[in-house]
């Protein structure tokens, strides 16, 4: 049978409290005109769009020549060994 429960608060008997310390002055809002918001628009839809599309993996990185020559390579031996063995018979 459970005679009590636990509390934490009595054992720590010093609270940690910190300081807040008020910001200096209030945010103000930015007004534009409709004009210069939907430019303001368009240049960051166009930044987006560029950015996205520079990191498709067709424009970020192309096939390295040691891999293409390693598969040149195995595709010549593979032909060779087709080509003798074709011979023979």
């Amino acid at each position: 049978m459970v005679n009590g429960v636990e509390n934490n608060i009595v054992q720590n008997k010093s609270l940690h409290v910190g300081v807040l310390t008020p910001p200096n002055e209030l945010y103000k809002p930015v007004l534009y005109s409709h004009a210069e918001a939907d430019k303001q628009f368009k240049q960051l839809e166009k930044d987006i769009y560029q950015t996205q599309k520079s990191q498709k993996f067709e424009n970020k990185r192309k096939t390295p020549l040691s891999v293409v020559l390693t598969i040149f390579t195995a595709a010549i031996g593979a032909g060779y060994l087709v080509f003798k063995k074709a011979m023979k018979w």
